[in-house]
């Protein structure tokens, strides 16, 4: 755990929990930032502040312009300090970007047919995680999945029993190092501390599942701007996490090629008239759509709804399908994924999308939006703020999910510490 997570905890215990939450996510079309207040004795998340902007100098999860992304944070987050008219410091960052992975790492220790204890627990988690061998990547999260008892798994807490031998199966996902730097360094110029990282589609799913959909299974797509992203949940655990560089963005692209109009255009385009099924328009019905002229000025034209509908529809069926393909190998490779789908994200409001969806996947689809969270009002009660609306639910539960119910809360910052000794730090505080 780094000195700074160190002091927040031991704040936190002196004094209780703050009085503010504040969420901030990055991603390749928006910084969004929302400001929670604790009430006394509630768990329920209420959000007092919330502010967005376009999201400039970051692309695919990497930085290419700090004082680009450096003035988007700050605008986010004055217009949330303002609607909750508080200042705040301390923020959970979200990150995405293609670069998200997830991998499994077993790792175990002799009991001695002896009662299991703390110290095995611990023991087999660090031979676990001592296997991870990345020297460019930051683990953002550790969960133990199961353990194993001389062979026999799908012990939950092993504490207690008796064995010879026991093994744990644990699933990291990991970001490059260098990129989690430089934005974390855009962060800490706007004068604000990321206490935690987490993976925005691993909060997307935190903000729009149910109990049920954890526990039995499920995968959430966050469709973003410049990424397609899943999370598997599977009892109550992130069992797998992966994405896709193909946004609502690419889409957008594709429109302007295809009408020969400016980015902005087709962008404004495709939010008012767009669909992927032309079930959902009328699709004789003609509108205004400007073209570039001889002088590189725009022009007025037209096109027909269904036009739009055929330029737009096989860009969203690549990025489902690419995800598809990258869902069916981890399941063949690794274990079987959930199939029941639901889908979250600005791009997901696409009319049409969910009956693509449901072709690409073969499974039963839902559409979702933050759930469970109050005080978003008409504008952040939308898919495009599952994520941010997500990290506020992750630090409410204090930090639950990062690792198995079990074992508590786990906050992993962007340090230089070895993974070796931030588990040992952390079994240490929580037991």
């Amino acid at each position: 755990m780094s000195t700074l997570a160190s002091r927040i905890t031991m704040r936190d215990k002196l004094a209780g929990k703050p009085p503010f939450l504040a969420a901030l996510d990055i991603g390749s079309s928006k910084v969004a930032c929302l400001i929670s207040k604790n009430a006394e004795g509630s768990k329920s998340v209420h959000v007092v502040g919330a502010g967005h902007q376009l999201s400039r100098g970051v692309k695919n999860g990497a930085v290419t312009d700090m004082d680009a992304l450096e003035r988007s944070i700050r605008v986010a987050v004055e217009q949330a300090e303002r609607a909750a008219d508080t200042r705040i410091t301390d923020i959970v960052l979200g990150i995405s970007g293609p670069n998200l992975k997830s991998n499994y790492l077993e790792g175990g220790v002799n009991v001695g047919n002896r009662e299991i204890t703390q110290m095995h627990v611990r023991d087999a988690i660090n031979s676990a995680l001592s296997t991870y061998q990345a020297p460019d990547r930051q683990i953002l999260h550790a969960t133990p999945l199961g353990f194993g008892l001389d062979g026999a798994g799908g012990v939950k807490d092993p504490r207690g029993m008796i064995a010879t031998r026991l093994t744990v199966t644990m699933l990291v996902v990991s970001g490059p190092s260098a990129p989690l730097k430089n934005i974390a360094q855009c962060v800490t110029r706007a004068h604000l501390n990321p206490v935690s990282i987490v993976a925005s589609p691993y909060a997307a799913g935190l903000s729009v599942l149910v109990e049920d959909e954890i526990e039995q299974g499920a995968t959430v797509i966050d469709m973003g701007g410049g990424v397609t992203s899943a999370a598997c949940f599977y009892e109550g655990n992130l069992v797998y996490l992966d994405s896709v560089p193909v946004g609502g963005s690419r889409a957008s692209s594709d429109l302007a090629q295809g009408l020969g109009t400016t980015f902005a255009a087709a962008e404004r385009l495709k939010t008012l008239h767009g669909a992927v099924a032309l079930t959902q328009v009328h699709a004789f019905d003609v509108v205004d759509a400007p073209r570039l002229g001889e002088d590189g000025r725009l022009e007025a034209g037209t096109t027909s709804k269904a036009e739009l509908t055929n330029m737009l529809r096989p860009r969203f069926e690549e990025m489902l399908e690419l995800l598809e393909k990258r869902l069916s190998k981890a399941s063949a490779q690794y274990r079987p994924l959930p199939r029941r789908i639901v889908l979250t994200g600005g791009a997901s409001q696409m009319p049409g999308i969910r009956d693509v969806a449901e072709e690409v996947f073969r499974a039963p689809v839902r559409m979702a939006r933050p759930a469970r969270v109050t005080g978003l009002g008409e504008t952040y009660q939308v898919p495009t703020f599952s994520a941010v609306s997500g990290l506020l639910k992750w630090e409410m539960s204090g930090g639950a999910g990062a690792v198995a119910p079990m074992l508590g809360k786990m906050r992993v910052a962007p340090t230089g510490a070895s993974i070796f000794r931030k588990a040992t730090n952390w079994l240490r505080e929580n037991f």
